[in-house]
């Protein structure tokens, strides 16, 4: 008789363990909630615990180029702060990359900003969506007596943007395909326009034929009814319309901060004339070890109905071995060689993603 209950005991043991487990496993099948427009949800519940506190853990914002992940410090809502040491995007490959990696951000919360080309994001597209999917992930430090109170997690995140149709430097060829997060940020009928400007920066040049190391110049505007502030939030050249392609090179990026000028070349944005305008230039080049020579320009463009910069509406150039702004403004620069964000939402902006191309690159002259 006791061996019999003794039996009964542990297969009620057994099914409660594998009930839990199966909780577990669907929590992260599930994955995140999407909301109407794409951009903004909260992950599913991270633990077995399935009250609204586990599942507030984890907050996702998507922008135009990147993800950013908001992770509460109380990771497992139990009164235990993790590190941000532990909280990183990606595989173990991405451990130990700053821009995978959690940092703080105001009281007891952490934040990763990390681009949709960075971190081992997957890129998935169907006939209405492209999706970047990538994995939080909470890997507990141990102690020096190798021991751990935490158990490792793994999250799903997700964003998710509608597909729409890029505007062309030429007006007489098909623009190639695109995404853009909503509706706002249609091409159709655009008041954002990238144009490749002649030496003396006021015609636009004809010729899509340049020779290596020539100064490409690009004129970037915004031209719709209401007065607004335009900024470069990011450019990356490419082979192919595509930009998740590979190769590819971003020269600006960070909201704005113009990386090709710290490794001495001509790039640099140019001193701003008017609120709805940006000029800026970078030498033509070419991608090493690969025999085509055309390449595609894409950039983020986005206005603001503010007439001042921000960590992530900035022109920003490097100088003498320091950061500065084409708008005179010396405090928004610093975080380029980290990640620059804000922790307020903002609803206007105007943006759109506009691609020029293909540009000939004639390596000899």
């Amino acid at each position: 008789m006791k061996a019999l209950a003794g039996h009964s005991a542990f297969l009620v043991l057994l099914i409660s363990f594998l009930r839990g487990v199966a909780v577990a496993i669907r929590t992260l099948k599930e994955g995140p909630m999407i909301d109407a427009d794409g951009r903004e949800y909260k992950t599913a519940s991270l633990i077995e615990d399935s009250s609204p506190k586990a599942s507030d853990s984890v907050h996702v914002q998507c922008t135009e180029v990147s993800m950013i992940v908001y992770i509460q410090a109380d990771f497992y809502r139990t009164g235990r702060l993790v590190s941000p040491r532990e909280l990183f995007l990606g595989g173990a490959e991405h451990k130990q990359d700053s821009r995978c990696q959690a940092v703080p951000s105001g009281h007891n919360e952490y934040v990763i900003e990390a681009g949709l080309q960075d971190c081992g994001f997957k890129l998935t597209i169907s006939d209405d969506d492209v999706i970047y999917s990538n994995k939080l992930i909470f890997s507990p430090v141990t102690s020096h007596h190798t021991i751990t109170r935490m158990t490792d997690a793994i999250v799903p995140v997700s964003c998710h943007y509608k597909r729409t149709h890029t505007v062309s430097s030429s007006n007489t060829e098909r623009a190639p395909m695109t995404f853009s997060q909503s509706a706002k940020f249609s091409t159709k009928n655009s008041d954002f326009s990238l144009k490749l400007m002649a030496d003396d920066w006021l015609t636009e040049m004809l010729s899509s034929k340049f020779h290596l190391g020539d100064l490409l110049r690009f004129e970037a505007k915004y031209t719709g009814p209401e007065p607004r502030q335009l900024f470069v939030d990011s450019c990356v050249a490419t082979l192919t319309p595509d930009t998740a392609s590979v190769p590819r090179y971003y020269f600006i990026e960070n909201h704005g901060c113009f990386t090709d000028s710290k490794v001495g070349s001509g790039a640099s944005f140019l001193p701003r004339s008017r609120a709805n305008l940006l000029q800026f230039q970078i030498d033509a080049f070419l991608f090493r070890n690969d025999l085509r020579n055309t390449i595609y320009i894409t950039c983020n463009l986005k206005a603001t109905p503010h007439m001042r910069s921000t960590l992530t509406d900035k022109a920003c150039n490097y100088v003498h071995s320091s950061w500065r702004s084409v708008d005179e403004n010396k405090s928004i620069c610093w975080c380029c060689d980290s990640i620059c964000y804000q922790n307020f939402p903002r609803d206007d902006i105007l943006c759109d993603t506009v691609t020029l191309g293909p540009l000939r690159i004639i390596s000899n002259k």
